[in-house]
């Protein structure tokens, strides 16, 4: 992926990442006006990168927050990408105006002028900063030589060595290598002596959820046959990793938090107040700001946990990246004394293509595939099977949008389904990837005729 970014229209110098030393120049902030509305005159500098997604509505959740009624709680977003900021509404009650007419989507240009509610607001320009960068490729298991993942690693390697009770969350697509990066800020802080404990919101059975994360005393519940310490408790003197944190059930984030703000846990059926010393390093592919402004998400809950926020790019905008971490997995699989085997011309560009909406879990996949199922030396295209990994097709322009996108999610979810197989936990693991909790996944496989009726119904617990 190139590093320079191009606004339409923008009178701004292009900025273009540079690796000079320790640090290099990037977009850093998008300089907007209010023209009209309550908060008329009012400048905002919002801090942006490449493929970071702004939220902005009424609700003090985002972080573009504006003052006007008329403006829904999480109103519209601004996306950045290569070719320019892109300005989308979010189901919003009044819409997004450019001009006179209502858009859900449009490319902004510098002196771009859009409405909401009723507030305008003008796009006055861009500038650049200058951001440190890491003299290292890599960072515990997580590995990248572009300036955005040595931006990334740079930013890793002072959390590390922060003040070691600062609570983390790490945000990016499933597959992004968050557990990586948390693992990583364990073994690289004064807590890496001590356990890493994994607390999975996804496969956390909610009767028992409590007692799991808590613990419990012996015959407080059926079952409960003697003490139990929970994650707190065993995670004490270490971390304890939250994955997919906006999994996590609402009527149980009041007392995480409890244990977060006091330092203590009190077990079921107990009285007795336990101490515990533990970092918390959470993740999620989920937006939990909108969320907060759904009241799905407690507030104070995320701000707790967000002392600190790293964001993990997709990997479709890494550019060699990928072809660097291709090479990695394929070195992984060669056997001992043997050499690698290697990736074609072709090959090298049909990786550069696919989009990976799994990311490096899904890059990974492929690549093992291809070399442990081939016998020649050379992997090719075909070895990669990229069109059945991403449901790359050319958009069929005799369909309406409607039926385009019914298509294209038939395309996605059949390859999904191809991918997690027909074991146990299926529907967990592909609701995971797809970005949906469990009902979801398998009211979107219906709706689509594509439920796998195959498959035992005890298999999708």
């Amino acid at each position: 992926m190139g590093d320079e970014f191009n606004m339409p229209g923008s009178e701004t110098q292009k900025s273009t990442a540079i690796k000079e030393g320790p640090s290099h120049c990037r977009l850093g902030r998008l300089v907007l006006v209010v023209v009209e509305g309550p908060d008329k005159g009012k400048q905002h500098h919002v801090e942006v990168n490449l493929g970071r997604v702004v939220k902005a509505g009424r609700n003090v959740t985002n972080e573009l927050v504006i003052r006007d009624d008329a403006v829904s709680g999480t109103h519209f977003e601004l996306a950045v990408q290569e070719e320019g900021i892109w300005l989308r509404d979010l189901n919003s009650k009044n819409g997004v105006y450019i001009h006179k007419t209502r858009v859900r989507e449009a490319l902004l240009d510098v002196e771009s002028v859009f409405r909401v509610g009723g507030t305008s607001i003008k796009v006055v320009g861009t500038s650049t900063i200058s951001v440190a960068l890491s003299d290292r490729d890599h960072f515990g298991e997580l590995y990248g030589d572009s300036p955005m993942m040595r931006e990334v690693f740079a930013d890793l390697e002072r959390v590390a060595t922060l003040a070691e009770r600062l609570s983390i969350l790490i945000t990016g697509e499933t597959g992004t290598g968050k557990e990586l990066a948390a693992r990583g800020l364990h073994d690289a802080s004064a807590r890496a002596a001590g356990p890493f404990v994994v607390l999975d919101c996804t496969t956390l059975p909610r009767e028992l959820a409590e007692s799991h994360i808590l613990g419990h005393a012996r015959g407080t519940f059926t079952g409960a046959v003697r003490d139990h310490a929970g994650l707190f408790e065993q995670a004490h003197g270490g971390t304890l990793f939250i994955d997919e944190l906006g999994e996590l059930p609402y009527e149980l984030q009041a007392k995480l938090l409890r244990s977060l703000e006091r330092g203590e846990v009190v077990r079921l059926g107990e009285a007795n107040v336990r101490k515990v010393n533990v970092r918390v390093i959470a993740a999620t592919h989920r937006d939990l700001r909108l969320m907060m402004s759904q009241g799905k998400f407690r507030e104070d809950l995320y701000f707790r946990l967000a002392a600190k926020r790293l964001d993990l790019p997709a990997l479709r905008e890494l550019g060699d990246d990928i072809l660097l971490l291709a090479r990695r997995f394929l070195a992984a699989c060669a056997g001992a004394g043997q050499a690698p085997k290697v990736l074609s011309p072709a090959a090298c560009v049909a990786l550069l293509r696919c989009t990976w909406p799994g990311n490096v879990r899904q890059l990974k996949s492929s690549v093992e595939a291809a070399a442990l199922t081939t016998t020649h030396e050379v992997l090719e295209p075909t070895d990669l099977r990229l069109d059945d990994a991403t449901g790359s097709f050319g958009p069929n322009l005799q369909l309406p949008i409607a039926q385009a996108k019914v298509e294209f999610e038939r395309v996605y979810y059949q390859a999904l389904l191809k991918h997690v197989g027909n074991g146990r936990k299926w529907a967990i693991r592909g609701a995971k990837i797809a970005g949906l909790d469990r009902t979801g996944f398998i009211k979107a496989l219906r709706r689509l005729g594509l439920y796998p009726d195959q498959y035992p119904e005890s298999l999708e617990e």
